[in-house]
């Protein structure tokens, strides 16, 4: 192998432990009991997809925030992790073969609206007012709490502003010690 060769391939390498291990963090942050068990979030797996999207797309968001072509590639090495978890979750509902493929493209279609929806929301000059619109628009929340996640979701968005592009992608995201919903 060649020295490009070798380059590329410790990149490629990085990069998918990057995602990785930012997929983990984030699926630990999206599943926690807090929102079930508060009933903020309805414990079903569409909701529990919403919550995996709705951390994701801060995620990303942030990811995608930094400059240049390897922040592009573990953005769509992360959002493929997340499509795969959703298979996934499927096969281990027993969902058969042949309708996987339909509900895993419906919940795709669902993940990148969802997502953009929120990035959008937080451009706004109201972002709070904005979110608590989209997350009852998508019924992410049980009727009358999506301030408090909306309050949440902004208060995780500025703790990853805040830290620093080589940790975000390093695949270290701050989930730990998130905040609660108020």
């Amino acid at each position: 192998m060649t020295g490009f060769s070798i380059g590329w391939l410790a990149r490629r390498r990085a990069r998918k432990a990057a995602a990785g291990q930012a997929y983990d963090g984030l699926m630990k942050a999206a599943l926690a009991p807090d929102f079930y068990l508060a009933g903020d979030v309805t414990d079903t797996f569409e909701a529990r997809a919403q919550m995996v999207t709705l951390h994701a797309a801060l995620v990303i968001r942030r990811i995608n925030a930094i400059a240049g072509a390897e922040s592009a590639k573990i953005t769509a090495t992360l959002n493929g992790r997340v499509l795969d978890g959703f298979d996934a979750a499927f096969r281990e509902q027993g969902v058969g073969d042949s309708s996987i493929a339909r509900k895993v493209r419906k919940l795709a279609e669902a993940h990148y609206g969802l997502g953009k929806a929120v990035s959008a929301a937080l451009d706004d000059a109201d972002r709070e007012s904005a979110l608590i619109g989209v997350l009852e628009r998508n019924g992410v929340t049980q009727k009358g709490k999506a301030a408090g996640l909306a309050t949440y979701l902004i208060r995780l968005a500025d703790r990853l502003k805040q830290q620093p592009d080589s940790e975000i992608l390093a695949g270290n995201p701050a989930w730990q010690d998130l905040p609660k919903i108020p």
